[in-house]
C-alpha cells in the first residue's frame, strides 16, 4: 500500500530531516539513503521498519543540516588530502605532466570534507530514531487513510457481486422447469428413431440437468464471498488469503459460464469477472 511520511527534529547544533515513501510489494524491501553520520543506525532502522511495515518497498531518505557557528561545521580531512596528492604526484610523474588539480577540483574529491566534532554517537542515534518513528507514524496514518478508501471501494463491489450472484440464482430456479421441457425436446429429436421408453427418457433429462446444475457453484461462491467480507473486515494481515479468495472464486465463475446453456446467466458471469478484475486491482495494493 502507497504511503508517504515526512518530519524533522532540530536542537541547537543541527536539523535532521527524514522522508519515507512506500509502495506495494510482497516482501519487505528497505531501502535507505542516509548520509554517512547516520550509517551505524541502519540495522536498527531497519528492524524497526520491518516492525511497522511488515512488508512493501519502503524507500526512506535522511538528511542532517548542522546549524553554522556549531562545532559541527565541515573541516578538512588533511589525511584524505595527503593521499589524493600522493595520488597526482605518481599520475605526474608516470604521464610525464606538470598540471594541476585546481582548488574547485580539491574541493569535489570524495571526503575530502567532514564534519568537524560529531555530536555524541548516543545522542545523535536519539534524535535518528525519535525522527524515524515520527515519520512511520505519518506513514501509518497516510496508509489507514487509504486502507479506508480501498475499503470503501472494495465494500461497494462486493454488493455488486452479491447482486450478480443472486440474479443468476434467481434465473436458474426460474428457468428449471423450461430448460427441462428443453432437454427432453432436445434428447426426444436425437432419439427420435429409437425407442426410448418415458422412464429412461426421464433419467437422460436428470443426468443432463445434473450437467448443467450451478447450484453447487453459487453455494461454495457465496461462502467465499463472507469469507472474503470477513477477512476485509478484520485487522490482520489478510492480504495473501484474499488473494487466494479471488482466485477460488474465478473459479467458479470461469464453471457457472461453461455450465450454464443459458444467455442471460452468460452474461452476468461475464459481469461478474468485470467485477472480480476491479476487486483484483485493490486487494494488490492491501499489505
Amino acid at each position: 500500500m502507497t504511503g508517504y511520511g515526512r518530519s524533522d527534529e532540530h536542537n541547537d547544533q543541527l536539523v535532521l530531516t527524514m522522508e519515507i515513501r512506500t509502495i506495494n510489494s510482497r516482501f519487505l524491501d528497505f531501502s535507505p539513503r542516509l548520509p554517512k553520520a547516520l550509517l551505524p543506525f541502519e540495522d536498527e532502522a531497519y528492524r524497526l521498519v520491518k516492525k511497522r511495515c511488515e512488508r512493501g518497498r519502503v524507500s526512506l531518505t535522511a538528511k542532517i543540516e548542522y546549524l553554522p557557528g556549531t562545532k559541527n561545521g565541515l573541516t578538512l580531512d588533511k589525511d584524505k588530502l595527503e593521499e589524493y596528492m600522493t595520488i597526482v604526484k605518481e599520475i605526474q610523474e608516470s604521464s610525464d605532466r606538470n598540471d594541476f588539480p585546481s582548488m574547485g577540483d580539491i574541493l569535489k574529491l570524495p571526503e575530502i570534507l567532514v564534519n568537524g566534532e560529531q555530536k555524541d554517537e548516543d545522542e545523535l542515534k536519539e534524535v535518528f530514531l525519535s525522527v524515524l518513528n515520527k515519520t512511520l507514524n505519518e506513514v501509518e496514518v497516510n496508509r489507514l487513510n487509504e486502507g479506508d478508501n480501498i475499503k470503501t471501494d472494495l465494500s461497494m463491489r462486493l454488493e455488486l457481486l452479491i447482486k450478480l450472484v443472486g440474479k443468476i440464482r434467481n434465473k436458474s430456479l426460474s428457468d428449471r422447469e423450461v430448460n427441462m421441457e428443453r432437454y427432453k425436446q432436445k434428447i426426444q429429436l436425437l432419439v427420435d428413431d429409437i425407442n426410448l421408453d418415458e422412464s429412461r427418457l426421464y433419467q437422460e433429462i436428470a443426468i443432463l440437468a445434473e450437467k448443467k446444475d450451478i447450484t453447487e457453484e453459487l453455494v461454495r461462491l457465496d461462502s467465499h464471498i463472507d469469507l472474503f467480507s470477513k477477512y476485509m473486515n478484520s485487522k490482520d494481515n489478510k492480504g495473501k488469503k484474499l488473494n487466494f479468495l479471488l482466485q477460488e472464486m474465478g473459479r467458479e465463475i470461469n464453471t457457472i459460464g461453461s455450465k450454464t446453456d443459458e444467455i442471460k446467466i452468460s452474461h452476468l458471469a461475464v459481469d461478474m469477472k468485470d467485477e472480480l478484475e476491479k476487486i483484483r486491482e485493490q486487494v494488490q495494493n492491501i499489505v
